[in-house]
């Protein structure tokens, strides 16, 4: 058992996200990991955001089973597929895909620009018997580096690959978002790409929806020092057809609730929630 001295101490931003996420790693492999992540400093920020009576935990839960739920309706796609985790944080995706498609999967590559060796030596402590994610050391917005990196750890870009960005696209610029899945852009659309994004104030129909959502933005800029972006559906759909991207779906967290759990709860009505999700091949 790990000590609090020799457990990982993780930013702010993604100490948040695990701390909301947590209940979720129920597997043994997912167990194991958690005992080396140090969630406590964000322990404030969770109780001030508890305040604001906000479903944040459940919109991010739902976030990363709609995320596992859509690779397993994509990974059969092809006999078998590569897996880039762009800016994977310290979320143990990776793990618990190669526990669950070790025949499906010829490649699992996590990217961030902090703890990727960390992870990568927790991973080879509890799993040595897997074949692991590679976890690479980079700035995912510089896509020559990211790219030479890629190829070199392994990554073949004439193979399928599903391209996850699970919470990143709220934290770069329009620009860098097209340049990241551009680096996956395929003659045969033979790449499958997950998203998320924040939708604007204005999109967001309820008036209390949309009081909470500027409380929890102003709280978390404050908090965490960083700037939010915003894409309405139609400015994502745009993008995606000016990248000549096959659409697959986008999914409101109404609807995301109801395919995985059959019923509302959180989200009873279209237009409750601050964020949505998008799949499309590339």
């Amino acid at each position: 058992m790990n000590t609090p001295a020799s457990m990982l101490r993780v930013a702010p931003t993604s100490a948040l996200i695990l701390s909301y996420a947590k209940e979720m790693y129920t597997d043994p492999l997912s167990r194991k990991y958690m005992q080396y992540i140090d969630l406590g400093d964000v322990q404030p920020l969770v109780a001030a955001i508890s305040q604001l009576n906000v479903p944040l935990e459940g919109m991010i839960q739902l976030r990363k089973k709609m995320v596992r739920y859509l690779v397993r309706q994509f990974i059969s796609r092809y006999p078998q597929q590569q897996i880039c985790i762009m800016a994977a944080g310290l979320d143990p995706l990776g793990l618990q895909l190669a526990a669950e498609y070790p025949q499906l999967i010829n490649g699992i590559y996590e990217m961030d620009q902090a703890w990727m060796e960390d992870k990568g030596r927790i991973y080879r402590n509890i799993a040595p018997q897997l074949s692991l994610p590679v976890t690479l050391l980079t700035d995912i917005t510089h896509t020559i580096q990211c790219k030479r990196q890629l190829r070199d750890a392994g990554y073949d870009a004439s193979q399928p690959a599903i391209i996850i960005l699970e919470g990143i696209v709220p934290y770069i610029t329009e620009e860098q978002f097209r340049d990241i899945i551009q680096c996956f852009s395929t003659k045969n659309a033979r790449n499958t790409v997950i998203i998320d994004y924040l939708l604007p104030a204005e999109d967001i129909r309820p008036a209390a929806t949309r009081h909470a959502f500027n409380e929890i933005k102003d709280l978390l800029q404050k908090s965490l020092g960083v700037d939010l972006y915003y894409y309405s559906r139609k400015k994502i759909l745009n993008i995606l057809e000016l990248m000549q991207a096959e659409i697959h779906d986008v999914y409101d967290m109404h609807t995301v609730e109801k395919k995985l759990y059959g019923y509302n709860n959180i989200y009873p009505h279209r237009g409750d929630s601050w964020m949505e999700m998008a799949a499309f091949h590339l």
